[in-house]
């Protein structure tokens, strides 16, 4: 059976991570279905549960007198029930249960900045949201909100380390949002960050040297007569095997010479 639905944004992302979370998990319970199959079971499973039950009870509350009070016991969870769905209707935090969402934010200011722009932008997907669905998330009672400012993208950090600092890597991914291959969309936050110029080489591990490349493409430089190299912060030129140019920056990828571009491996969903 085939099954679509129209949802909100927030809550097709939470359905999306909950699916590929149940489908992690019938992985390493040893199913060895596709992908696609481990998630549609996921879908039934969640369909098949009821996830929203008052079931985290600290300890010493009212589950613990069920051994000495049966018959009334059940009445008290019911009445339970009803006083948890009442605060929820209110407002009122219940910091025993869990977060069932997380929003992250990233503001951006600009020494001009005084308010915030209407619109950001969703990483998950690269969509254009509005001010007023983030504040929609981040006021439910059951949203984790964590606030993260960026004062400057443009700024130079580095490490003699190797591997690039938590800061690093985040400065990198904001700042170019995606794999830097040309057309490549994949998420910069699932990919690895790559040393333009080879940490052997004497490339330090910089934000001015880092880039996200997806685990495909980055073997592809690495393993192919691939190359690329930085222009301007956020803007990348790659040089094919057969000598076509392409520049990438936040805006796509071009053609810098004419004619069609060389057929390229795509990443494959995993």
């Amino acid at each position: 059976m085939r099954f679509e639905a129209e949802l909100d944004i927030a809550d097709a992302l939470d359905l999306d991570r909950a699916l590929s979370h149940g489908a992690a998990t019938l992985k390493a319970l040893g199913s060895d279905a596709s992908l696609d199959a481990r998630r549609s079971a996921a879908l039934g499973d969640l369909a098949r549960t009821q996830t929203a039950l008052d079931l985290a009870i600290p300890e010493g509350g009212r589950a613990a007198r069920a051994t000495d009070e049966g018959g009334r016991v059940a009445r008290e969870a019911v009445h339970e029930g009803g006083r948890v769905a009442r605060e929820e209707r209110a407002g009122v935090s219940r910091p025993d249960l869990l977060h069932a969402r997380e929003v992250v934010l990233h503001a951006h200011f600009n020494a001009s900045d005084s308010v915030l722009d209407a619109t950001g932008r969703l990483e998950e997907g690269q969509r254009l949201v509005l001010l007023d669905h983030v504040e929609d998330w981040c006021t439910d009672s059951r949203t984790k909100v964590t606030i993260h400012p960026v004062i400057d993208l443009n700024a130079e950090l580095t490490t003699p380390a190797y591997q690039p600092t938590t800061r690093i890597r985040e400065a990198v991914i904001l700042r170019d949002r995606t794999c830097v291959f040309s057309w490549c969309t994949r998420s910069a936050r699932r990919c690895d960050l790559d040393h333009v110029t080879p940490y052997d080489a004497g490339g330090p591990t910089s934000t001015s040297n880092l880039a996200p490349l997806c685990r495909t493409h980055h073997r592809l430089k690495t393993h192919s007569a691939w190359h690329y190299e930085t222009t301007a912060p956020g803007t990348y030129e790659w040089t094919s095997p057969h000598g076509h140019r392409f520049r990438r920056d936040r805006t796509g990828t071009r053609a810098i010479d004419t004619g069609p571009p060389p057929d390229v491996p795509r990443p494959r969903r995993r």
